[in-house]
Order: structure tokens, then C-alpha cells, then sequence
């Protein structure tokens, strides 16, 4: 359930629910207010254990799902971009229509057959297995001013990259 206040701390209700589909969630973990399109804004909701975005109008009408992610685990915006980080090892850029047009660090294919051969994320602990220019467990990332990308991951020791754009 994603719970709504004013801008005073005021409850006014709330949306969704626990389970798949329109408007349900399961770990809903980063939620955004997607301000790209000024007179349409959009509140986006990183619905990670379904591994998808959720897209909802300014009064909670479920507008639509974008699947494909790897537990998506918040989002942010810069221009017309918007910024998906995932836990499965990488991170995604978005378009204006919410279609990838970048993906960053990818590493899945390596890090999804680790954790199944020990049933956990193990090398999330394990430095001298991380690569660079690959990430392990992308938990958050913002832009910064620049444009620049901020990731932090979710690792033993904690790691933050800095993509600077070019």
C-alpha cells in the first residue's frame, strides 16, 4: 500500500495492495514524482519483488506497467531521463515513454548464476570478485546537477560509483 499526506503531514488515503498486477504490489521500494512531462506528471513506484515500474496519475489511477527490471530499487529524473537502479546488477536509463535506452554496469548473467549456485547473493561480501565497470547490487542512484550518476550498491564494505557524463 502506498500512503498519500498533503503537504502539511496529513493523510488523505492511500493506493494499491499487496499482490501482481495493475496497481498491486509486492515491495514497493522507491517511489517517485516523475515531473518530466510538466502538465502530465507521473508517480512512479519501483515495485521490486515484481520487478517492475508502475506508473500512476496525480490521483492514484493506475496508468500502466513496465516490466524487465532486476528488483528495480528506486528511480530518479534529470531532463528527460529517468534513472533505475537494480539490485541485479545493473542500472537502467529510461526515455520519456519509459523505454531503456542505456544500460549501465551490467553484470547479470554472472551475478544471477552465483546466486544460484549458492543460493545467495555471496558476492556481495567478496571484493576481490567485483569487477570494474560491472556493479553487483545497484540499491540506489541519483543524478547529480551535472547530469553526473551516483550509484551506491548494497555490498559488504558499501560501494558508491561516479559516472561522469560525458
Amino acid at each position: 500500500v502506498i500512503h498519500h499526506y498533503d503537504a502539511d503531514g496529513h493523510w488523505k488515503g492511500f493506493f494499491g495492495g499487496a499482490g501482481k498486477g495493475k496497481g498491486k504490489f509486492n515491495l514497493p521500494h522507491g517511489i517517485w514524482l516523475d515531473d518530466r512531462r510538466a502538465k502530465t506528471p507521473q508517480i512512479v513506484v519501483a515495485d521490486r519483488a515484481n520487478n517492475t515500474l508502475q506508473l500512476f496519475d496525480m490521483d492514484q489511477n493506475y496508468i500502466k506497467t513496465i516490466e524487465g527490471f532486476g528488483l528495480p530499487a528506486n528511480i530518479d529524473t534529470h531532463g528527460d531521463l529517468m534513472l533505475v537502479p537494480e539490485l541485479v546488477a545493473r542500472v537502467s536509463l529510461l526515455d520519456l515513454d519509459c523505454r531503456t535506452v542505456a544500460t549501465i554496469g551490467d553484470d547479470r548473467e554472472r551475478i544471477l548464476a552465483d546466486k544460484e549456485a549458492s543460493k545467495s547473493f555471496a558476492i556481495r561480501s567478496d571484493e576481490s570478485r567485483w569487477k570494474d565497470g560491472k556493479f553487483i547490487h545497484p540499491h540506489d542512484a541519483c543524478f547529480d546537477r551535472n547530469g553526473d550518476i551516483h550509484v551506491a550498491e548494497w555490498v559488504a564494505t558499501g560501494r558508491v560509483t561516479k559516472l561522469t557524463r560525458v
